[in-house]
């Protein structure tokens, strides 16, 4: 698609509206858009999905599909206050967009707004990524409309994903939190902890944000003392994971234990402990958080280990 409106008025500021350019904010203007493209849309901070239901009998939710087409959504303009390309890889044929709903249209009775956690849950990682893609760009959007400097009301810049504000020219770029994840080991144990907020059941790696002027291993270092009380060495860094709630980059990592006696905070762990790789407690899905992409892959290997030593397969 090559259509391009310059200087459009919508509900957040002079907008452009530019086709394939992840991060450009389209201004409510579905009619635009190529009519292969496909939609995730977004209302209050959930994932807007059709041919959802809830079983009766059962008390089951039965999640539909997260893409929309064009032909699905010809009377939603109104109750649209952004349009962003994402980059979601689906090939040219199908440009990806996520959309904001500012009110929930009529024509959408059948559909379902499920939040996004519940989403992850319920789908997946596969699907998830997309949709967590896809809600990190809303999110940015919706909490950088004004600007934080003099509070004039930003406008989208150039092609790339800005937003800039007219009266004083502060740049906001989307805001990626990064943080740490980390899975301490001791030879055929690891230290596993469940959170103390509300509703945790299942035990997980230690994980925390990256101060500022601070490293990724020093942030590992400094979260598993405050958190557990103990020292760690042989910082290594395992994988990366993009975690939308609302916008973190979990740096996964292995670190050996080190010293010290295991004192969880009790601000941040209810409980912590080690645990033998041949008898964990509950943990998170792999399928769905690095956190458990970690926990799997250490005592996949670290058994596969001990079995070849002894001459077992």
């Amino acid at each position: 698609m090559s259509v391009v409106k310059s200087g459009t008025t919508g509900k957040f500021g002079v907008i452009t509206v530019q086709d394939n350019n992840p991060g450009t904010v389209h201004d409510r203007n579905p009619e635009a858009l190529d009519p292969n493209a496909v939609l995730i849309l977004f209302y209050q901070n959930a994932v807007v999905l059709k041919n959802a239901f809830k079983d009766v009998e059962t008390n089951v939710n039965t999640l539909g599909s997260f893409l929309w087409t064009m032909s699905e959504l010809t009377d939603i303009r109104s109750c649209l206050s952004a349009l962003i390309p994402v980059d979601a890889g689906l090939g040219s044929d199908h440009a990806l967009y996520a959309g904001l709903l500012e009110q929930w249209p009529d024509s959408l009775s059948a559909a379902q707004a499920v939040a996004t956690r519940q989403f992850l849950i319920e789908r997946g990682f596969d699907a998830f990524s997309i949709v967590g893609r896809a809600s990190q760009w809303i999110n940015w959007y919706r909490s950088h409309r004004y600007c934080g400097a003099c509070g004039s009301q930003n406008r989208i810049h150039g092609k790339g994903a800005l937003l800039r504000c007219p009266a004083c020219e502060t740049d906001y770029y989307p805001r990626i939190n990064p943080c740490i994840i980390v899975l301490v080991t001791d030879k055929n144990k690891v230290l596993l902890a469940r959170s103390s907020r509300r509703g945790a059941t299942f035990f997980s790696c230690l994980a925390g944000f990256i101060e500022p002027g601070e490293t990724a291993e020093e942030a590992v270092a400094r979260e598993v003392y405050e958190e557990a009380g103990i020292q760690v060495t042989n910082i290594r860094y395992v994988k990366s994971q993009p975690w939308p709630f609302p916008s973190q980059l979990m740096l996964g990592y292995y670190a050996d234990y080190a010293g010290g006696d295991l004192n969880p905070c009790p601000e941040e762990l209810a409980e912590a402990g080690w645990f033998d790789v041949n008898a964990l407690p509950s943990i998170p899905a792999p399928t769905i958080s690095v956190a458990g992409q970690l926990i799997e892959e250490y005592c996949r290997t670290t058994i596969s280990k001990n079995l070849a030593s002894t001459g077992e397969t």
